[in-house]
């Protein structure tokens, strides 16, 4: 009787076992597929006395920019990088004014679109 009861434990603990681990794959397969790899470009924008070169990364209905700002004239005047993310997300600014490049890095933002700027 007692090994009957074993073997009946066992077939059930291997049917629940069986039913608890198909239930997450199948919910980690349908997260999985919504969720998408960002898409990113580069970019290069120069001005007389300064150059930003960035990618542009968006996944998800979220934008990030990243890149370096560079003076290369290294004249006392500083060159400045704009990043507005849009339609409401913040507007992120950075500047150069000569020696190592300035790493720029916004992080990511809800946003449609970002649009990038360099100023002299």
């Amino acid at each position: 009787m007692v090994s009957k009861i074993r073997t009946g434990l066992v077939v059930a603990a291997a049917a629940l076992g069986t039913a608890a681990f198909a239930v997450p794959a199948g919910g980690a397969q349908g997260s999985a597929s919504s969720v998408r790899a960002p898409v990113c470009r580069g970019e290069t924008i120069r001005i007389d006395g300064g150059t930003l070169e960035y990618g542009e990364c968006s996944s998800n209905g979220m934008r990030q920019v990243t890149g370096t700002l560079n003076d290369n004239k290294n004249n006392d005047r500083c060159v400045r990088s704009k990043v507005v993310f849009v339609p409401n997300g913040p507007t992120v600014k950075d500047k150069d004014c000569g020696g190592a490049k300035t790493k720029v890095t916004t992080g990511w933002h809800k946003a449609s679109d970002a649009k990038v700027y360099l100023s002299g």
